[in-house]
């Protein structure tokens, strides 16, 4: 659910109601809708986070009480691109609506989108109306291979219309209404069976899933004749497979299946599939994304675009504990195109993944109240949701885990960089030079490149610990940063926090999740797998998850359900029921939650390795408590033994949450805690970079 306030909307606020009168930045002028009238200048932070606050323009359904549910998830990818489809083909229309409403977001997007492809030179988009772009909307689709009618494309506007109107505010998708009944139907039987369809090409790939009542014996017989006699180049009648199926099953003495029930079979695959795989080159076409060529648009508004990428910072941290050297952190920043301002942050010892890509968009997503947080002087005034997210190329930002964030959860749109092309990134690659200048003053700093380090010896001189590293990168961002001139942006005003705050004056403020619904958006952007539920529960990992109230859903391994999972989590996992989309918590029973308590993935994985090379675990061996704590022992034995020795070992402590308070190296920790106080530290920073700059 998203939030929009608008002027002279009402809102509850401090237990009255008010109506919103003024906007400026991020204060906002209310008045008292009762009473005396009075108006008063409220932070929007402090409005949002009122427990009591009620109201703004909402942008999503309600969540139902005590429920967490994602009905797209529910659906496999071919089916959910199917989804995406119907829904960016009414988009141009949508848009149009918003238009003539005086929406200057939904211009900029329609022009950013789809000016070149609907509008002829010097055309504008005011001036159009709905039926002509509809025209226009289908006359370009009739020259790919999934041309669709008006009453179709009518069919398709209605029923999102309808669907807005009738949804109350909720974390939904409202392209949700676009989910085909019978695939919910089939996903709802308990007596129904999923046969996974690969591409006739590729083994391996799955390409569609499709659900029978049938049992075991028929799945190989049909999977066979779709995979190699349907879905080729030949084009064979439903009737003529019907032909051969009947044969097959005559042959493994099966009973035939009737003529119906082969039809259904071939109709609950994808458009996307059959036109792929039978139409051959032009199917392909119609369904690969074209690349009309990469220009780094100029952003127009706050959270238009947002630039999101990661770099290894050029200091050494130290160990909180003992004080001793442990390495070079990676840090992920999200950069607002428009005003130069930081959206999010994200800092640890991690390698580049999707999960510190999630972590930071979080960051970015809600109030971050720095003030309280971090001490900051001045508060970090900008959150929300961005229209678009540039992200490289990396594996870590390309998976398809992150695209669905970005897509299905934000309902933004995602944007990759071309290949070898870092100025196109050139934004936040400043952005990340001019941190790692800062850091140039502080002690453990190893410089870009070997000629900077020089004669020095960063690990002997670092004695900041990762907290106070990140705490000093916040309190420059917010304090300095923000409040210094930027080269980037207009002369008129150049100050990123006063370019932010007029252009929210001018365009509004971004769309935002309210503080209630953190826990639900966090869940909702963890990774989703399909795993069979069987009388052990869900294996995932070595883990065993079992819960009393699902025992009904044991069945055969070919039946699989979403489960959504946390890797720094491992005592739970969230199950999706079929039919309801709705996810509920379940334990960890083998072993117990209790053991997995404060254990993460990272640590997990080295407790298997250990236990595996000295022939404790095979595949089929089950993680018992006593095994897991036996394994955790060692592993921390054989880290406190190499603590003060490598690197490497002070790295996995500090990823793994490792306490070595008697660990040697008090020495270091003394030499720390006499060292500048982080305010010194950035005073001296701030003034040599100011006279460098």
């Amino acid at each position: 659910m998203k939030i929009n306030l608008r002027l002279n909307s009402e809102i509850q606020f401090l237990g009255r109601n008010h109506m919103i009168v003024g906007l400026k930045g991020n204060t906002v002028v209310l008045q008292r809708s009762d009473g005396n009238l009075e108006t008063h200048e409220y932070n929007l932070e402090q409005i949002i986070s009122d427990p009591g606050f009620r109201g703004g323009y909402r942008l999503g359904r309600k969540e139902k009480e005590g429920k967490f549910e994602i009905p797209l998830d529910k659906l496999d990818k071919e089916k959910r691109d199917e989804v995406s489809w119907k829904y960016n083909l009414i988009l141009p229309v949508l848009l149009l609506e918003k238009i003539k409403n005086g929406d200057v977001k939904a211009l900029i997007e329609f022009n950013e989108r789809f000016n070149t492809v609907y509008l002829n030179k010097n055309e504008n988009i005011k001036s159009m109306s709905q039926e002509e772009l509809i025209k226009r909307i289908l006359k370009k689709l009739k020259k790919s291979n999934r041309s669709v009618s008006r009453s179709t494309f009518m069919r398709y506007l209605n029923k999102y219309r309808n669907y807005q109107k009738t949804r109350v505010t909720r974390t939904g998708s409202g392209s949700e209404c676009f989910i085909r009944s019978n695939d919910k139907e089939y996903i709802q039987r308990a007596d129904t069976y999923a046969i996974e369809i690969c591409s006739p090409r590729n083994p391996d790939e799955v390409v569609d899933i499709i659900y029978t009542k049938y049992p075991v014996e028929y799945h190989p017989i049909i999977k066979t004749i779709i995979e190699n006699k349907y879905l080729t180049t030949r084009k064979l009648k439903v009737s003529k497979i019907n032909e051969i199926l009947e044969t097959d099953c005559g042959k493994a003495g099966l009973k035939k299946m009737p003529y119906i029930t082969v039809r259904s079979l071939i109709k609950q695959l994808s458009e996307r599939t059959v036109s792929i795989f039978r139409h051959g080159r032009k199917g392909i076409e119609a369904y690969t994304p074209t690349e009309r060529g990469y220009s780094e648009k100029a952003a127009l508004y706050p959270l238009h675009i947002v630039q999101i990428d990661h770099t290894k910072l050029d200091i050494i941290a130290v160990s909180e504990v003992s004080g001793q050297p442990i390495g070079r952190p990676f840090i992920t920043l999200g950069i607002d195109v428009y005003s130069r301002t930081i959206w999010c942050m994200h800092l640890s010892f991690d390698d580049p993944s999707s999960a510190k890509v999630r972590k930071a968009i979080i960051q970015g997503l809600f109030c971050k109240r720095s003030k309280e947080r971090y001490s900051t002087t001045n508060e970090w005034p900008i959150f929300g949701v961005p229209s678009v997210i540039y992200l490289d190329n990396g594996s870590d930002f390309t998976s398809d885990h992150v695209k669905k964030m970005i897509d299905e959860t934000l309902e933004s749109e995602v944007r990759y960089r071309p290949r070898k092309t870092p100025h196109y990134g050139g934004v936040i690659e400043r952005l990340m030079g001019s941190i790692n200048s800062v850091l140039s003053e502080l002690p453990g700093y190893t410089g870009s490149n070997i000629m900077d380090k020089g004669d020095r010896d960063p690990s002997s001189e670092a004695c900041l610990t990762l907290k106070q590293i990140e705490q000093f990168i916040i309190k420059w961002i917010v304090d300095v940063y923000h409040f210094k001139e930027h080269k980037g942006l207009p002369l008129e005003c150049n100050v990123p926090i006063l370019r932010y705050q007029t252009g929210c004056e001018e365009h509004g403020n971004p769309d935002f999740f309210p503080p209630e619904n953190e826990e639900i958006i966090s869940l909702s952007l963890l990774p989703t797998s399909r795993h069979p539920y069987t009388r052990f529960g869900i294996t995932m990992d070595h883990i065993e998850y079992k819960a009393d109230n699902l025992s009904h859903l044991i069945g055969k391994r070919e039946i699989k359900y979403n489960i959504k999972y946390d890797d720094d989590d491992l005592t739970c996992i969230y199950f999706q029921l079929p039919g309801t989309g709705e996810y509920v918590t379940v334990p960890a029973v083998y072993p117990s939650s209790d053991v997995l308590e404060g254990l993460n993935r990272y640590e997990w994985h080295k407790v298997k390795d250990d236990l595996r090379a000295k022939g404790l675990l095979s595949r089929k061996n089950k993680m018992t408590d006593a095994l897991v704590e036996q394994g955790r022992r060692e592993l921390r034995e054989m880290v406190e033994k190499t603590y003060t020795q490598k690197k490497t070992s002070r790295k996995m402590s500090e990823k793994i949450g490792f306490d070595f308070s008697a660990v040697a190296g008090g020495s270091q920790t003394q030499q720390s805690s006499s060292k500048k106080s982080i305010e010194s530290l950035l005073q001296d920073a701030k003034l040599k970079y100011s006279q460098r700059s």
